[in-house]
């Protein structure tokens, strides 16, 4: 069984490696380059994450360096982060590899992220924004062919759990996928990763194995393209860890797509079904049970991931082990001066629930005859959510350019009873947003950018009921935002800008209603550019590939210098 135990092995993996970078071939030149860069991050201020603030502060830097000498590559990450603002304190070498590339092969040791396909089976990578990251330490081959392409990979993955400052789970993963191209558009593959939950202080009690199959079909003719992928994950517990779940300790996913592209037209239609570990109510909320999909399982979410404010802001939460769904993209190009986008994406759980009672203790069973081939969006016992969404860019000169978009989003969170006839709840959140946005250049490299963003929202969690005696009128959780960000810069040396949000709510932590932020950035020569902002910034959920993190609402500064060698 392939494992690379310690951080100290793998670096010398690295060395090793590099050793051979060195013995170049006689009378051979190679022509040494480099490149570093470094990030430093700033900020102190308070944090809300209830009704008291306290204080925040953290201090994070990114020192990357990579040398390139013909077809060997050297990289280093060192990273302090402490405090962190989001994820665990970290201090030291995080990241270190050799790699070497020639004719079609690329063999790299030490640290590596990672995708299988589309992710079904295996998908690694970082959010710094999010504190998530699930990097390997090992080694990655790949060779790549127009006839065929292969990959194996082996190492020790660890993920520090994004819910828990304390939780660091480890895994020994081996992996193999490949795909063959019998002829010009068509590829047929599959992959297999075999997972050992590894018995840690702060992660699992007792090891666990997990396998994952997958098998995928992708093709391309003129305008048409389809992929689907189809992947199964097996996990195997004994007896004590089996206790206390319901798991069958099988799941399956599968994903599919099919699109067509013209010159003035695109359409991209796609599906996903995850049942990689259906469980009951009493399970859904523990994130932390072996049978769940693993923290390297992220395939396409089919859930839009916006760039302004307000139009991201509390998407709907995925579930990769429960989540059923689709997404329709259409990109229009009725002139050159117009692009169009039309999108409509759904979801829901594969099963509702119910309460009875068996044997004296509390049980829960499917309420729904037979599983799901499409979402239901009718019943909010399946949690539905769903989304319809217009964006339109259009340039009317060469100095003036404007955006639109109108977005509807509805997301429903329901909870069972907790015994039999107790009552049902659920969580509602609604949201209708209208977004302008213009873009000017005013000459010699001047630059003026101003978005609007407007939202009515209802969001039942913030809803309280009436109480006659205190004078305190019921309240639906129905209220109104408005987001104006101002941009104006000098490309490249400087930009400053400012955003204020109203809401009409009093009920943000701290009562606050009014957040405004005010920011620049300024470049020094060609390699460092400083940043720096001051305000107050509104909390919600953020999601990215799936990831998501509730961020709290912050007030302070930030400071950023940013050099790149």
């Amino acid at each position: 069984m392939f494992r690379i135990p310690t951080s100290a092995q793998a670096l010398g993996a690295v060395v090793a490696l590099a050793s051979v970078a060195a013995a170049t071939p006689a009378g051979a030149q190679e022509t040494i380059q480099y490149s570093v860069s470094n990030e430093f991050r700033y900020g102190i201020g308070e944090q809300w994450p209830g009704e008291t603030p306290i204080r925040k502060e953290y201090l994070e830097n990114l020192l990357n360096t990579r040398i390139y000498a013909g077809d060997f590559t050297l990289g280093f990450r060192v990273q302090v982060d402490k405090p962190r603002e989001y994820g665990r304190d970290t201090v030291g070498l995080t990241e270190y590899y050799a790699e070497f590339r020639r004719s079609g092969l690329r063999a790299r040791g030490g640290t590596f992220y990672h995708l299988v396909d589309r992710g079904l089976i295996f998908n690694t990578f970082e959010s710094r924004p999010l504190g998530f990251e699930t990097r390997t330490t090992g080694i990655k081959l790949d060779y790549e062919i127009p006839e065929l392409g292969a990959s194996v990979f082996g190492g020790v993955l660890s993920y520090p759990d994004i819910t828990s400052s304390t939780r660091v789970e480890e895994y020994v993963v081996r992996g193999a996928s490949g795909e063959v191209r019998p002829i010009t558009g068509l590829a047929l593959g599959g992959g297999f990763v075999s997972a050992t939950g590894e018995r840690t202080r702060t992660g699992f009690s007792r090891p666990f194995d997990a396998y994952l199959r997958q098998v995928f079909l992708r093709g391309t003719w003129e305008g048409l393209s389809a992929h689907v992928a189809i992947a199964d994950k097996r996990s195997v517990l004994d007896s004590v860890t089996r206790v206390g779940t319901g798991s069958t300790g099988y799941g399956t996913g599968l994903y599919g797509m099919l699109g067509y592209q013209a010159e003035l037209a695109g359409v991209t239609a796609e599906y996903k079904n995850y049942r990689f570990d259906i469980v009951d109510p009493s399970e859904m909320l523990s994130g932390q049970r072996p049978t769940r999909a693993l923290p390297f399982q992220y395939p396409p979410t089919l859930i839009p991931e916006h760039d302004k404010t307000l139009l991201a802001r509390n998407p709907h939460v995925v579930d990769m082990n429960d989540e059923l769904g689709f997404q329709v993209e259409a990109l229009l190009h009725p002139s050159e001066d117009l692009n169009l986008t039309l999108l409509g994406t759904a979801g829901s759980r594969h099963n509702a629930w119910g309460v009875d009672s068996a044997l004296g203790e509390t049980v829960y069973g499917r309420l729904n005859a037979k599983p799901l081939a499409f979402p239901e969006l009718k019943d909010p016992s399946y949690s539905p959510y769903w989304e319809a969404f217009i964006g339109a860019e259009y340039t009317a000169t060469e100095e003036l350019a404007f955006g639109f978009a109108l977005q509807r989003r509805d997301n429903v969170i329901f909870y069972e009873p907790a015994t039999v006839g107790a009552p049902s709840r659920s969580e509602t959140y609604k949201a209708s947003t209208i977004m302008l946005e213009s873009i000017a250049d005013l000459g010699s490299a001047n630059n003026l950018h101003a978005i609007l963003e407007l939202q009515h929202v209802l969001d039942t969690k913030k809803a309280t009921a009436a109480v006659d005696s205190l004078g305190i009128e019921a309240y639906e959780g129905r209220y109104n935002n408005a987001l104006l960000t101002l941009e104006y810069s000098q490309s490249p040396l400087w930009a400053v800008n400012a955003r204020v949000e109203y809401s009409t709510t009093d009920r943000e932590e701290g009562g606050r209603q009014v957040w405004p932020v005010v920011g620049g950035t300024y470049r020094i020569g060609d390699a460092h550019t400083l940043g720096l902002q001051y305000g107050s910034e509104r909390g919600g959920v953020v999601c990215t590939g799936g990831v998501c993190r509730y961020i709290n609402p912050f007030t302070g500064v930030r400071f950023s210098v940013v050099s790149k060698l």
